[in-house]
């Protein structure tokens, strides 16, 4: 099996520093994505899905715990490694269900960095070795499904056209079925690549309405003065080679 290439979103507000450890990082991965604070860094992650991330616990309009808290709401299997200042050690206590690779005391030391990455792709690697690939399909009703990693809806077997909205929308929502996603979460992700959203429910209940219409009314539910759940009657995780083949 060909190993992945590895891809690794590197989040820093400090431009100088970040230059500094680009070097190194570079040495150890395939692809790398810059960002310079929490909220661009989350915008960054929704649009690459990178197997990495190292980010500073000390950013600019989002903390690096707060996006790491925010990114692991939906994604438990991205590798995150946090560096912080000495005096900001206690914040990590906050940081024990985040599952961090390690947390890296500033200025950053090298071999530690490279200690770090080197673990990650390690974890990674093993992951890939051991376990085939699998496919998430949620049954919506008799007639309708919906593939979550191929992000196509099927009725009787025919695909149905959804917008890049209503595809982002179902994406949401289908990552945790047994979460409730607030209208700003949701209206949050799909302007993530739109730099001048207004945030706007009446925009994020319109959408809903529209893709009700093409899939059981059900299947999204309104959680009063919440936001939204996803509720399809059953999930399957199958192997991809029972889908391929």
């Amino acid at each position: 099996m060909n190993k992945k290439k590895i891809n690794l979103l590197y989040i820093e507000d400090d431009k100088d520093i970040q230059e500094i450890y680009l070097e190194v990082i570079e040495q150890e991965v395939d692809i790398v994505h810059l960002a310079y604070d929490g909220e661009e860094g989350y915008e960054v992650y929704l649009a690459t899905k990178p197997d990495i991330i190292l980010l500073d616990i000390n950013m600019p309009k989002l903390d690096g715990l707060s996006l790491a808290k925010k990114i692991r709401e939906i994604d438990s299997e991205v590798k995150i490694i946090i560096t912080t200042a000495y005096g900001e050690q206690e914040k990590l206590l906050q940081a024990i269900e985040l599952y961090l690779i390690k947390y890296i005391l500033k200025p950053i030391d090298p071999a530690i960095l490279i200690e770090a990455l080197q673990k990650a792709k390690n974890e990674i690697f093993a992951s890939q070795k051991e376990e085939e690939p699998t496919v998430k399909i949620f049954t919506l009703d008799e007639t309708t499904t919906w593939h979550f990693d191929t992000e196509k809806l099927y009725e009787n077997d025919a695909e149905v056209k959804l917008t890049k909205n209503e595809r982002r929308l179902l994406k949401l929502l289908s990552t945790n079925k047994n979460k409730v996603f607030t209208f700003f979460e949701i209206f949050d992700h799909i302007s993530y690549d739109n730099f001048d959203k207004h945030y706007d429910a009446g925009q994020v209940r319109a959408l809903v309405k529209l893709l009700r219409k093409k899939i059981p009314k059900e299947s999204i539910l309104n959680i009063y003065a919440e936001g939204y759940r996803f509720n399809p009657l059953v999930e399957h995780t199958l192997k991809a080679s029972d889908i391929n083949g």
